[in-house]
């Protein structure tokens, strides 16, 4: 739901004096927010490294500016209680406006930390990538090793390396399954699957006879061109060809160190102690998060009832009463959260949102959604809507620059391609309106997105065309 995508940014400044929690603080990083309760120190290592990692990650392109949100709890057992599992070590998800992480502390930090920001890069990437891809890469670049001298990347992986050399692999029908499946115990599949996926991505980064090759999979990847084609078009040999080459691979594996000069130390500002309250609410976002909405719901109550005047509490009992269907009372609470904080672009944007399915004016509408983007230039979502709205209102130049800045911050969501390929078709840019369509194509999630670009491709497609033999 829409909420959970945004809601993170719930967590404010209170009006008023609030007794300050030492053991949760906030830092700083590029386009990154740190919470954590887990110390100063671990809280700078696990924030140096991000930044680390995003100096030497290649390139998906332009920095979008979205921001990433990580909560690093200093005690696994409490990371337990919002945990998809009880072998998982972090999570990470993606949001419309922002990412988020959250983990735990620990001797796996530094790993942990860095796969889950790897997904967060990759994220950004014009066009999805296959799952093999994605958490190979993670896994690829979870130990990378950096310091003021070099940078060396693929050290062996033990844990992964034993499972290859012990158990049988995934075909290559599994391996590129959404979630392969096979007859064995589940979380040994997924554990194949993340050991055969960093293998393969170590060999496909690293091995003389693929690396070269590599970015143009890559590039026939966001040119909509099949995953098994492209494979066979870049590499000249087929999937299954590449995974009969491993296990001659994994007997000479070796780290490899990278022709990039090392990137200077970070410099993290001076962290900034976060109110009681605060991590309270924090707590009862990422629950909100993960669903468990009873529980969140009585750490809202809580908050709501000692701190009437936290904007947070008031803007979470109105994100539950959302889940609730209850929309008269998301409305009333939202309306308390903004006259105690309107400068929340995630508690006007919702609330332009009610406004609207409550039969509010456009012009109300518009206003709200313009003091979003006004505050968060960068809310991908919101910038979408009022674009939609130009569209509606034939105000086609005005949605092509709205629609612009959604799809930069929105890369893989084919409605918001398809949003732009129709502006840019009624202010006559024909070629910019196909290549739009084309990525609405290759980004489509559903059945009803992809007929839905197709068709809008294949009128553009007629019209060029029509246009070229005159």
């Amino acid at each position: 739901m829409r909420f959970l995508a945004v809601f993170i940014t719930l967590v404010v400044t209170l009006c008023g004096a609030l007794p300050a929690r030492a053991d949760w603080l906030r830092l700083r990083g590029t386009h990154t927010e740190l919470l954590t309760d887990a110390g100063e120190k671990e809280g700078r290592r696990a924030l140096n490294r991000l930044e680390q990692i995003r100096a030497i990650m290649p390139s998906s392109g332009e920095d979008s500016g979205r921001e990433l949100r990580v909560v690093l709890f200093d005690s696994e057992k409490e990371f337990r209680e919002y945990a998809p599992g009880q072998t998982t070590s972090g999570l990470y998800q993606s949001g419309l406006e922002y990412d988020y992480i959250v983990t735990y502390a620990g001797g796996e930090l530094p790993r942990v930390v860095t796969h889950e920001f790897v997904h967060s890069l990759l994220h950004q990437s014009p066009a999805p990538l296959p799952r093999w891809f994605e958490e190979g890469t993670a896994e690829l670049y979870s130990n990378a090793q950096i310091n003021s001298k070099r940078v060396r990347i693929g050290k062996e992986l033990e844990a992964h390396m034993n499972l290859l050399l012990a158990r049988p692999w995934l075909t290559a029908k599994q391996l590129t399954a959404e979630r392969p499946v096979m007859a064995s115990d589940q979380d040994e599949t997924e554990s194949m699957f993340y050991a055969e996926s960093w293998a393969l991505m170590h060999m496909l980064n690293l091995s003389p006879n693929y690396r070269d090759h590599l970015p143009q999979f890559i590039a026939l990847l966001a040119q909509g061109m099949d995953g098994s084609e492209a494979f066979r078009s870049a590499f000249g040999r087929d999937f299954e060809h590449a995974l009969a080459d491993l296990p001659g691979y994994l007997k000479k594996i070796r780290s490899v160190q990278l022709d990039i000069p090392p990137p200077a130390p970070f410099i993290v500002p001076q962290s900034e102690p976060l109110s009681e309250v605060d991590a309270e609410l924090l707590r009862a976002d990422i629950l909100l998060r993960r669903g468990l909405a009873e529980k969140a719901r009585a750490l809202f109550e809580q908050a709501a009832k000692d701190h009437p005047d936290s904007a947070t509490a008031q803007a979470g009992l109105g994100m539950l009463a959302m889940t609730q269907n209850r929309p008269g009372d998301a409305r009333r609470y939202l309306e308390k959260a903004i006259q105690l904080d309107d400068k929340d672009a995630t508690i006007l944007f919702e609330y332009a949102l009610l406004q609207r399915d409550a039969g509010a004016g456009n012009e109300r509408v518009r206003e709200l959604l313009e003091k979003v983007v006004g505050l968060n230039p960068n809310f991908g979502e919101a910038q979408l809507l009022l674009g939609v709205r130009a569209t509606d209102d034939r105000n086609y130049d005005r949605a092509v620059a709205y629609l612009h800045d959604a799809a930069r911050l929105l890369p893989r969501q084919s409605y918001v391609w398809n949003a732009l390929a129709y502006a840019q078709q009624k202010v006559g840019n024909y070629p910019e309106a196909l290549d739009a369509a084309q990525r609405a194509v290759r980004t489509a999630s559903t059945d009803e997105q992809e007929h839905a670009a197709e068709a809008l491709r294949d009128a553009l497609l007629a019209q060029v065309s029509g246009k070229s033999a005159r």
